[in-house]
């Protein structure tokens, strides 16, 4: 019964698609989670906090889902990382028979990006008000409409509707775009049994998840419990990747910011998603040939090599990530932004839209390095 169980799990499952399955139940179980949160969240500027107190304070279990919502945000990037390295060491954007595939594998990135986002801002804590703050000043960076997108985003920021483009739009286009990317094939093989078979070989890392969840967890006992400023400094959270595109807010001024924090961006972005649309060429169908006779087999020694190659170029990308963004105090700004000082965590000062009443707002260095170094600027 044993073998027959791990003869069952192991069919049609290899090391080198493992990570694409991973990404997929950890999008579902975003999706459960989240359909557990929203029945205790109260999306309104006096009350938003205070529901996301409540559940993770005083409901049973709602702690552990509220951190476990955070630290599968953070895992999935990890995990569609490496699948994407495995699918571009083995030519994938080269086969004209995976542009479909390719193509929405890409562009998924997109709602999964927005999703961190909105998913940071609807506590409206200290984190929250502040991500919301920073995306109208990056948005006017845009070319030809960057001040109306910036007024845009200002004049149009609510709650509610955050709430509804996070647990409605954002998560349907995601499913659609999933559902074109491998779904509509693997229903003749049989989604729940993919399902079955990736959430058993996936419980290693899912255990590891939970424990996270359980011992590094977001504080939520303020005032009674006020952290130090920087704490939670060198702590993984899903906003380090939208922060890496807002760095050069702090450093630069000037045309170097939309280069290299809009431009840039969005030109690998675009380059990635339709690369086997503009690689067609003969050298695309010999390339096809070469990829299915070689099918990274060829023994253990290329197997290793390739392995090898996987965990450096992840190696890189995640160091990249961390190197940018580590230093961000996922905790601490507890310690000065809590309801004892007043207008503080969790009641956003009330002319939050008003840049004349705030004009810190509209400069952008000393945002960021508020968010970096709240110590020293304030």
């Amino acid at each position: 019964m044993k073998n027959k169980l791990l003869s069952y799990v192991s069919e049609k499952i290899h090391w080198r698609h493992f990570f694409g399955g991973l990404s997929f139940i950890l999008i579902i179980l975003q999706l459960i989670i989240g359909i557990f949160l929203v029945f205790f969240y109260e999306p309104s500027l006096s009350d938003a906090y205070k529901s996301v107190q409540h559940l993770t304070n005083n409901v049973t279990g709602g702690s552990l889902l509220r951190n476990l919502h955070r630290w599968i945000a953070f895992s999935l990037f990890l995990s569609i990382i490496i699948h994407t390295i495995r699918c571009i060491l083995r030519l994938d954007f080269l086969s004209q028979a995976k542009r479909i595939l390719w193509l929405t594998g890409g562009i998924s990135l997109l709602p999964l990006f927005l999703l961190i986002i909105t998913g940071v801002i609807l506590p409206w804590e200290w984190k929250g008000y502040w991500l919301m703050e920073m995306i109208p000043n990056y948005s006017e960076f845009v070319p030809f409409i960057g001040s109306e997108l910036k007024t845009f985003f200002i004049n149009t920021f609510t709650l509610p509707r955050y709430e509804v483009i996070h647990i409605l739009l954002l998560p349907m286009t995601l499913l659609i775009l999933v559902d074109y990317h491998f779904l509509n094939r693997l229903r003749k093989r049989g989604v729940f049994q993919y399902i079955f078979r990736h959430t058993i070989i996936s419980l290693p890392i899912l255990m590891v998840l939970l424990i996270l969840s359980k011992h590094i967890t977001i504080p939520t006992e303020d005032p009674q419990v006020i952290p130090f400023p920087l704490e939670g400094g060198h702590t993984p959270a899903a906003e380090w990747y939208f922060l890496i595109p807002l760095l050069p807010l702090m450093y630069y001024k000037g045309k170097l910011i939309p280069f290299l924090s809009i431009y840039l961006p969005f030109a690998a972005f675009l380059s990635f998603a339709f690369l086997p649309y503009y690689l067609r060429s003969r050298i695309v169908q010999e390339a096809d040939i070469i990829r299915e006779n070689n099918n990274f087999g060829g023994g253990i020694f290329k197997k290793v090599v390739k392995g090898f190659i996987v965990i450096l170029l992840f190696a890189v990308i995640s160091s990249l990530i961390y190197l940018g963004a580590y230093n961000s105090p996922t905790f601490g700004c507890n310690s000065c932004h809590n309801l004892n000082n007043g207008i503080r965590m969790g009641v956003p000062p009330a002319a939050f839209k008003d840049r004349n009443v705030l004009p810190n707002l509209n400069d952008n260095q000393w945002m960021m390095g508020h968010w970096f170094y709240p110590d020293t600027v304030y």
